[in-house]
């Protein structure tokens, strides 16, 4: 399977919106939060509003000293209190799922500090937003954006409705720049071209783009930032040149598996057409024919045929 490396660093005009680094830089901190505020609403258009978003630590601890960390690349808190939870997934695994709704269920198990009574607690919203590079579906490529609650199975009526997973598939995500109907349009457009374009198009309009461009403007960083992004792009090379090369190495066993299995089946039917050539001739030989004339019948040599038959008289 063919891969798209990234540009290398300096290259483009734009930097790598899905690189750590840039990611952060622009949806992270209160200089830039109103860009994630855009994001979400046109995530959540017709379902909430959001006017603030208060960043908190990326970090979320365990009860106790013996539970694992989790570190998220983007953690804030809503209006009313309602946490978001936003991660770019590069790669499907094996526990993708399973540490998706581990996450979520860290987030709201420790929302209860030590004491509190779970009966008059109330729980925040908790929502998390996959940006993937992948899709959760090899066999569906429809949708781009995909949401899951808890609901009931028989009637598809919300059992709880302060839980959402929401991803984001960039690779069904195909649309041709004429076919840009939504905002959200525009947002997987910037997810999927924005470290390939050489201008704003035309179709986004939305001031959050004009400024999200400026802040990505390679020639706009300063020495550090720029310093840490060609760090994290070229992170993002090697991860990808691991994978192509994991990728390789497994097709490569996956074929001499394949060529292996193949020899073995040949060597069992020429086994099996030895056998059942001997058998042939065996009966020839019995029923009279002379060696030569089996030998020229069966296609085996005279001293082959002369073999099978002293077998016989043994």
């Amino acid at each position: 399977m063919e891969r798209q490396l990234p540009e290398l660093p300096g290259e483009g005009k734009y930097i790598d919106i899905l690189t750590d680094w840039a990611f952060k830089r622009i949806f992270s901190g209160d200089s830039n939060k109103r860009n994630l505020i855009e994001l979400l609403n046109d995530l959540l258009a017709g379902e909430k509003h959001i006017t603030d978003l208060a960043y908190i630590p990326t970090e979320e601890l365990g009860g106790n000293s013996s539970h694992r960390r989790i570190i998220f690349d983007l953690r804030c808190v809503g209006d009313w209190g309602e946490v978001f939870l936003i991660e770019m997934q590069r790669m499907d695994h094996r526990n993708f799922r399973d540490r998706t709704v581990f996450s979520t269920s860290r987030i709201i198990s420790n929302h209860y500090a030590q004491g509190d009574d779970y009966r008059t607690t109330a729980l925040p919203e908790v929502y998390f937003i996959g940006i993937l590079e992948f899709r959760m579906d090899p066999d569906e490529r429809e949708r781009y954006i995909r949401r899951m609650e808890l609901a009931e199975r028989e009637t598809g009526r919300k059992f709880y409705n302060k839980l959402q997973y929401i991803f984001l598939e960039l690779p069904n995500f195909v649309k041709a720049d004429e076919e840009i109907r939504t905002a959200m349009d525009q947002w997987f457009w910037l997810f999927k071209h924005l470290s390939g374009a050489d201008r704003l198009p035309a179709f986004m309009k939305k001031r959050v783009f004009r400024r999200i461009f400026n802040i990505a403007e390679i020639s706009n960083l300063t020495e550090e930032e720029l310093m840490a992004y060609n760090a994290s792009i070229q992170a993002k090379w090697d991860w990808q040149n691991a994978v192509s090369l994991a990728e390789e190495r497994a097709v490569e066993k996956a074929l001499k598996k394949e060529r292996a299995q193949a020899a073995k089946l040949l060597e069992q039917e020429r086994i099996k057409a030895e056998a059942e050539k001997i058998q042939s001739v065996q009966k020839m030989l019995a029923k009279g024919l002379s060696i030569a004339d089996a030998a020229e019948v069966s296609g085996l040599s005279i001293e082959e045929v002369a073999e099978i038959q002293t077998r016989i008289g043994k």
